[in-house]
């Protein structure tokens, strides 16, 4: 599959003035109640609330901290699914989790984004995720034009994510999403982090957004007066109620209707939110009431329920340039893209996302750059303070001591590189996981295979100048085998390093990643000979990794009738090979079984980080 779509140069003409292809979606919700803890503890977040969310409106969802509308939005998008009674109906009809997903798209507070790809990078790797492989390159690349250019991308095409501004980085956010045309977009406070120009840009294009015929929600901490009129419907969250819902223009004719009059010149926004904080008395009750917690909307001349006006026909949207770009997605196989989830096959996700990935680790620079001097400075480090200590037998505690080393630094090397970087890559993972752009098992295998070739590479630039400034037997085959334990040391460590970074936070995953492979190292064999440890204990040495790298590092070195060592004394005891081997208890030990034992660990080691994984994402939310 070609992955490498060009954009410059390609201009889509504007479609027609249609409506949106997935078709409208009116979200409502009733008796809606949320809590969380158990027993004693436990803390209602939400109280029986009701709404109704339409199609072709942005609506704002307000309220204090605290006072639930995040959690409110979470359950509306399917993120939350535990502690809720209620029930959530789309278009009048019960709704289906699965299927409501797919046709949804939520983006989050933050712009958790790679930063270093282009935006036209990310634009395209998103197209083929999530229109798969039946749409043809000439319609996402009309796709991704047309909502670069409806989301002032195009001039910032080829700028990477790190060099973007707050605004930007939030239309990519957006656009990212847009690309596979869902009904429902809902937003986490989507002007956090921005100055006020860059708030009111980010509003008008929702309500844009929205007037294609989508149903736009965002949560709003504390909009300014002229953002609040970008609004269509505002719906107002307090101690877990509604105090509010209808029309922004209707917001202070219903407090006025409450004897609450807002001040003039004041911000109707921050005047709800003092209303709603408890500023202006214990009103919250005759507020909510007056809705009927959610049942009714508010408007100036008429108080009508949330059926009633889902009853009515969608008002018609108003047309223009922006509109018709946002809904005149191409044709033919586009139309239907709505209804797809991981539309793209198993394969092209793999093929996808290896290819992103293996371009964020090229330009990493100073990462990647760091490990490789790090491996050639220590390399030259340990050469010299071993020098030419390989062949005399004098020295040959040393040599274990150098062969021990070996291990331990290949490890960590594979093993905190993948810690830091993996738990600065979750969020995004999160993110995209979240709306469905791939499965995990596509994003486990590419990362996977992502970053072997560096775990091969690593090791040989490290063993090389190790091998012949120690003087190491000078025999390729031995050299082979060598190098066969360190890579696969390499490949554990990375497999650890990816465990740890997935199940716990990069604070807690640095501290247990290094601790948690010290009981491991010390049952390797080099501390204690395996014959030393006691009955009760030594068959945990078999779930050591670091035993079988050692016995297939020694076996490699003095294994397999190595002649007799050089002697630089008068007299040195462990001049044959052999007899060194039967010091360790390794002459009964073979190379094929301790690959064996490392590939065992690897796979053990990489289900266990899927599944951590797995649960994290689950739990997350």
């Amino acid at each position: 599959m070609d992955t490498e779509i060009k954009l410059s140069g390609w201009r889509p003409s504007l479609m027609g003035k249609t409506k949106l292809q997935g078709g409208s979606l009116d979200l409502t919700f009733s008796d809606l109640s949320y809590s969380v803890g158990k027993g004693k503890k436990i803390k209602i977040i939400l109280h029986q609330i009701n709404g109704s969310f339409k199609s072709g409106q942005l609506t704002a969802i307000l309220g204090p901290s605290g006072a639930g509308k995040t959690s409110l939005m979470n359950i509306l998008a399917g993120l939350k699914k535990s502690g809720i009674e209620g029930k959530v109906h789309v278009n009048g009809a019960e709704r289906d989790f699965k299927t409501f997903r797919k046709k949804s798209a939520y983006i989050t507070q933050k712009d958790h984004l790679l930063k270093n790809l282009t935006v036209d990078e990310y634009m395209i790797s998103a197209a083929h995720l999530k229109l798969g492989n039946d749409v043809s390159n000439n319609d996402k690349i009309s796709t991704i034009e047309l909502v670069m250019k409806t989301l002032g991308l195009t001039n910032s095409q080829h700028t990477r994510i790190t060099c973007l501004s707050g605004g930007e980085r939030k239309r990519l956010s957006i656009a990212l999403e847009l690309i596979d045309n869902p009904s429902i977009l809902f937003l986490d406070e989507p002007t956090s982090g921005l100055d006020s120009s860059s708030s009111l840009q980010c509003v008008a294009l929702l309500r844009e957004i929205a007037r294609s015929g989508r149903t736009v929600v965002a949560t709003i901490h504390q909009p300014s007066f002229r953002m609040l009129n970008h609004f269509d419907h505002l719906y107002i969250v307090a101690s877990g109620m509604c105090m509010y819902q209808g029309p922004v223009g209707s917001l202070v004719s219903y407090f006025k209707s409450m004897n609450l009059n807002c001040p003039s010149y004041h911000n109707p926004a921050d005047f709800a939110l003092d209303v709603a904080s408890g500023e202006y008395g214990y009103v919250l009750e005759k507020l909510v009431s007056g809705i009927e917690n959610g049942r009714k909307i508010y408007q100036e001349t008429s108080m009508a329920t949330s059926s009633e006006v889902l009853s009515n026909d969608t008002e018609d949207v108003e047309e223009n340039e922006e509109v018709a770009m946002l809904s005149g997605l191409p044709k033919n196989k586009l139309e239907s893209v709505s209804r797809l989830i991981n539309a793209a096959p198993f394969h092209t996700q793999v093929a996808v996302l290896l290819g992103r990935t293996w371009r964020t680790i090229w330009r990493e620079k100073i990462l990647t750059t760091m490990r490789f001097a790090v491996h050639v400075v220590v390399a030259f480090l340990v050469g010299f303070l071993f020098w030419q200590i390989g062949g005399d037998a004098a020295s040959i505690f040393n040599n274990v001591g150098l062969i021990f080393f070996n291990m331990l630094f290949i490890t960590a090397a594979a093993l905190m590189p993948t810690v830091l970087t993996f738990a600065l890559d979750m969020k995004v993972v999160i993110r995209e996981h979240l709306n469905q752009w791939y499965s995990l098992k596509a994003y486990y295998l590419a990362k996977t295979l992502a970053d072997v070739p560096f775990q091969i590479i690593f090791p040989i630039v490290y063993l090389v100048p190790v091998y012949f400034m120690t003087n190491q037997p000078m025999s390729l085959e031995r050299f082979g085998l060598q190098l066969g334990m360190m890579i696969w040391l390499s490949l554990v460590g990375q497999g650890l390093g990816l465990f740890f970074g997935t199940a716990f936070s990069i604070d807690v995953a640095s501290f247990f990643a290094a601790t948690s492979t010290v009981p491991l190292f010390l049952l390797s064999g080099f501390f204690v000979t395996f014959d030393s440890i006691p009955s009760y204990i030594n068959w945990l040495t078999y779930f050591s990794f670091a035993r079988y790298g050692f016995e297939g590092s020694m076996l490699s070195v003095y294994g397999y009738d190595r002649p007799p060592l050089n002697c630089s004394e008068s007299y040195c005891h462990f001049r044959f090979p052999e007899k060194f081997l039967e010091q360790f208890d390794l002459t009964q030990s073979s190379y094929s079984l301790s690959v064996v034992g490392l590939f065992i660990n690897y796979i053990i080691i990489r289900t266990a980080g899927y599944f951590a994984l797995r649960y994290k994402l689950r739990h997350v939310r």
